[in-house]
């Protein structure tokens, strides 16, 4: 007997044309002004046709959202043996800079899906922070939520603040900015900022892990016989 053939618009393909074109779509025009009928016509289906694959114009963009956290964090991943300077290399690609535009709409974006798309990538980084990523091994602090949230403020800033950066350094793209800044983006993380504070200043710092490689020297105890 020969194999069935699968209606065309049920192929998977026909899934991954129409999450393509919605993730497209939302980064260009964000989630509330985007419509199903939009999507469709950009990925050359019919609106019922979108439902069928994905339900919904929220179940889509759970799927743009997952693609494009696996996406980023899989380019990141094979990159991460690389130059710091590959980063801007990395933004100059087109579907990059679509899933880029896209992280970005999504992280203003003030809806629950938003929070949620938020929430996810701090998930991500506490597990690289417990796992190491492509080789990098990272400082364990004893609040590891708390560690990772602060990690996605700095990772997610230059996109958030894209535009304030390229007038400030007056560059006229986002790899053109990114070149200029990401050496020192990578000398903040791995030598930090803060050469010296003033005499007196207590500045309690995250504890590490109990047993961490990073914790802090302990004071030794003082020999009783010595005293």
């Amino acid at each position: 007997m020969g194999s069935a053939k699968r209606a065309p618009h049920t192929a998977p393909e026909t899934a991954a044309r129409i999450r393509d074109a919605a993730i497209a779509e939302f980064a260009a025009h964000g989630f509330s002004r985007t419509t199903v009928r939009g999507i469709a016509e950009a990925a050359g289906v019919s609106p019922g046709l979108v439902i069928h694959h994905f339900g919904s114009k929220d179940g889509l963009r759970a799927a743009c959202d997952d693609y494009v956290f696996e996406a980023l964090t899989e380019t990141k991943r094979e990159n991460a043996g690389r130059s710091p300077l590959v980063v801007a290399a990395m933004v100059s690609d087109d579907s990059m800079r679509t899933d880029l535009e896209y992280l970005l709409k999504s992280l203003l974006d003030p809806s629950e899906q938003g929070q949620r798309f938020f929430d996810h990538y701090v998930e991500v980084i506490e597990q690289i922070v417990e796992n190491g990523f492509a080789g990098y091994v990272l400082r364990k602090a004893e609040d590891r939520r708390a560690q990772a949230t602060a990690i996605a403020m700095l990772a997610l800033a230059p996109m958030m603040l894209e535009p304030r950066i390229r007038r400030a350094l007056g560059t006229d793209d986002l790899p053109a900015s990114f070149a200029r800044i990401t050496p020192y983006l990578f000398d903040l993380y791995l030598n930090g900022v803060i050469e010296s504070i003033p005499d007196g200043l207590d500045v309690p710092g995250p504890r590490a892990t109990p047993g961490s490689q990073h914790d802090p020297p302990s004071e030794a105890a003082p020999d009783p016989d010595t005293h």
